[in-house]
């Protein structure tokens, strides 16, 4: 019987933490024809192996991901430092296979647990069935008719709720209660959506706020669900109307539901069925800009006679929020957008940073079904 060549046998586990590495990765996309066994995964499996570290994670009140991120960034000088170091000791002692050999061990095995990691905690995901599909919003042609329809819904959803709402000293809204109230009820909404909605459950889950969140806010983003702590971040930096709306998006995240349109989805039900009114109005306006946006595309002269509807608070609102996002325009938003569309798309989204806005059709879906499909 032959032998294993020696340089074969020593490396050998290298190859196989790599190779085991590239298929976790590569697992989603090979589930994505066949969605029941990702949706089993997703029901069955993912709520018990993400609980511990999600129950964990949501007792540390702080971010862990932000402290993770911040120590890794101040820490990256003295660690290169002490690799080269140890590299140059290991040349004059003649010793460099051994420590590229080493090197290559550890970076192997970090290669593996980030991608078992990501593939266990949110990866699966990507496969799953749409949220559109499950929950039957399956969008279809509609008229500038409908689309009027259902801005004049959401119009009369902001008329309510707006004006019973606290203000800035700018009169731009305020949470009921503060920030930290806030991120404490969101998990409350989703599971009250849930009660509707099953495919919306899942585990508690304590939002977290990001500390740095004025110069997160140079990269555009308002939220990011850290798969290896099973954390919810939030930036609370932005203009509040469109928090409690985040919130849920991330919590979505963390309970299993992947795709951003269908995050979003999630998100915006959460708020509709919350019982909060800063909820119910972040829900109304975030479905508000997009349908206004689409109708505007469609018929101008039916947009410009709903949009005078919209109530003064509402209007400033929409000024502050594009005014505080137009200080934060350069290159560092640009960068982060094309990378977060690579992100997407890798990962079985083809629409990219686009995908957000997908959530416009379902939400007419929403209105036609749930809402005037019940009144009928």
């Amino acid at each position: 019987m032959s032998k294993i060549p020696k340089f074969t046998k020593r490396f050998l586990p290298i190859l196989l933490f790599w190779g085991i590495a590239v298929l976790f990765l590569m697992l989603p996309g090979w589930l994505s024809g066949d969605s029941h066994c990702s949706e089993y995964y997703a029901k069955n499996i993912f709520p018990y192996l993400s609980l511990p570290i999600v129950f964990l994670s949501s007792l540390v009140p702080v971010s862990i991901t932000e402290i993770v991120a911040v120590s890794s960034v101040l820490a990256s000088p003295a660690l290169i430092t002490w690799y080269i170091v140890h590299m140059v000791r290991a040349f004059r002692a003649r010793e460099k296979s051994r420590f590229f050999y080493r090197s290559a061990v550890v970076l192997s095995v970090v290669v593996f647990l980030f991608s078992a990691s990501f593939t266990i905690m949110h990866g699966m995901n990507y496969s799953r069935k749409p949220l559109e599909s499950t929950l039957r919003l399956i969008p279809r042609e509609r008229s500038a008719d409908d689309l009027a329809e259902v801005m004049t819904w959401l119009v009369e959803g902001v008329s309510t709720y707006r004006p019973v709402l606290p203000e800035n000293e700018s009169g731009g809204m305020l949470p009921i209660g503060g920030i930290p109230e806030l991120l404490t009820e969101a998990s409350h909404a989703m599971d009250q959506a849930a009660e509707v909605f099953p495919e919306l459950s899942g585990n508690a889950v304590k939002a977290k706020p990001v500390a740095l969140s004025h110069y997160w806010s140079y990269t555009g983003i308002v939220g990011m669900y850290c798969p290896f702590l099973g954390e919810a971040n939030v930036n609370i930096d932005v203009p509040a109307s469109s928090i409690p709306l985040t919130v849920c998006h991330e919590i979505a995240h963390v309970r299993g539901i992947a795709r951003e349109q269908d995050a979003n989805l999630a998100g915006f039900l959460a708020c509709m069925y919350s019982d909060r009114a800063d909820f119910k109005y972040s829900g109304y306006r975030f479905a508000l800009i997009y349908i206004s946006e689409d109708l505007y595309a469609t018929n101008p002269d039916e947009y410009y006679r709903i949009a005078q509807k919209i109530p003064s608070g509402v209007i400033r609102d929409s000024e502050i929020a594009s005014a505080y996002w137009k200080s934060f325009e350069g290159p560092v938003e640009v960068i982060s957008t094309e990378l977060n569309d690579a992100y997407l798309k890798v990962n079985l989204q083809e629409e990219g940073v686009h995908s957000y806005s997908l959530v416009s059709q379902l939400i007419i879906e929403y209105y036609f079904n749930y809402i005037k499909g019940a009144a009928d």
